[in-house]
């Protein structure tokens, strides 16, 4: 094999882009899914761009070896010079000075005109003969004579060409290899470039496929957006019952800005007046001030927010809530399982998730838990629990 197809940088590209799928094989076996996805990306587009850049710079510059052409040549023009002397060999010169050339071996002064133009057909290698050449130099010297000064910039502009041209030489020296090489570097080039491309295609069908399968998953989604909740649901459903670790990822209000991030609404059920007022009055969509989700606060003595009223605002996402009250909380939930129970035996479901946020000081009973879990999964809600242990976050 030779060596010299590529440069290095021809090389680290088919490194790069080899690395993929071993980068792909180990992300899918990761229980906890990170990067190396992304990073096999972005190997792809390091190595598309290296890999036109050994083509441009390194591949263009091979030229075919023309040592065998000259050497073919050469032998035609012995083979020639062999017919020409079987032929009239009684008329070859028994001398031979130093100046004559290979052509000299005939004695060209015993032949007539005819003779002449044949043997010099037979014998001709591209070049012009001497004799021809002088007479052509004496009539070119006829003509009108150059001044002076034209002379001098004719002479000029030549050395400056020929400077440039040497310039270009050295700054681009051609890479000399046999015609079977030539040919094996080209297709070992485009097949490199078609390789790097199908690689970056099925790379961003990895990234996308890998942001659909994470989106529902807490600790591993990133990068929330308001997409249809039928592609956010296409890999993964959203948890029924999603407990808040510890550490948590984000602050509770983070958390709720998250879900509005994803063109989801909350109904956030808290005991805490604090952490209640922290909630702006709206939450942008896609960090776009002017497309926001309205955050509608829930009190005891607002007896036009009914429960009726909230559960179908939320439903069909039109607004999100927040109760401050443990008693309201609890009786709003009650509420909205009997609700539930009914959109269940319709076999209704929410277009996006709606997400119950239990943030209250007593936990949530059990048999609470397992009655909503049951509804929420049937009906696209989402049970979302922070423990008493992490409401300091």
């Amino acid at each position: 094999m030779n060596w010299n197809y590529f440069n290095t940088l021809g090389y680290v590209s088919v490194i790069l882009w080899i690395s993929m799928p071993l980068l792909w094989f180990v992300h899918s076996r990761m229980k906890t899914r990170r990067w190396l996805v992304h990073i096999a990306l972005l190997f792809g587009i390091v190595a598309f761009v290296l890999a036109n850049i050994n083509s441009k710079s390194h591949v263009e510059r091979i030229q075919q070896d023309q040592t065998e052409q000259l050497a073919q040549i050469q032998a035609q023009k012995e083979a020639k010079r062999q017919a020409a002397l079987d032929s009239r060999g009684e008329e070859v010169a028994d001398i031979q000075f130093a100046e004559d050339d290979s052509n000299d071996f005939l004695d060209r002064a015993g032949m007539d005109e005819s003779d002449l133009k044949y043997m010099d057909k037979q014998l001709d290698d591209g070049a012009v003969p001497e004799w021809k050449q002088d007479k052509k130099d004496r009539s070119a010297g006829a003509g009108d004579d150059a001044g002076l000064e034209d002379l001098i910039g004719a002479e000029e502009q030549t050395e400056g060409v020929v400077s440039e041209e040497l310039e270009n030489v050295s700054e681009a020296e051609p890479i000399v290899m046999s015609a079977k090489d030539k040919d094996m570097a080209n297709r070992l080039d485009s097949l490199n470039l078609k390789a790097i491309q199908a690689m970056i295609l099925l790379g961003l069908i990895f990234v996308v496929m890998d942001y659909f399968r994470r989106t529902n998953v807490y600790r591993e989604a990133y990068l929330p957006l308001p997409l249809p909740g039928s592609w956010t649901n296409s890999m993964t459903f959203p948890s029924a019952i999603e407990e808040r670790p510890e550490p948590a990822r984000r602050s509770m209000v983070d958390e709720l800005a998250w879900m509005t991030k994803r063109g989801e609404t909350f109904l956030y059920l808290t005991d805490d007046n604090i952490k209640a007022g922290e909630l702006p009055e709206s939450l942008p969509k896609f960090g776009k001030k002017r497309w926001t989700t309205e955050v509608i606060r829930v009190s005891d003595d607002e007896s036009e927010l009914d429960n009726k009223f909230v559960f179908e605002s939320l439903w069909f996402g039109r607004a999100s809530f927040v109760v401050n009250s443990a008693n309201s909380s609890k009786a709003i939930l009650d509420d909205f399982q009997n609700r539930l129970g009914k959109r269940k035996t319709a076999r209704a479901r929410v277009r996006r998730t709606v997400h119950i946020v239990w943030d209250l000081s007593d936990p949530i009973p059990e048999s609470t838990k397992q009655a909503v879990a049951d509804l929420a999964g049937a009906t696209g809600f989402s049970l979302f629990l922070n423990d008493n242990q992490n409401r300091s976050a």
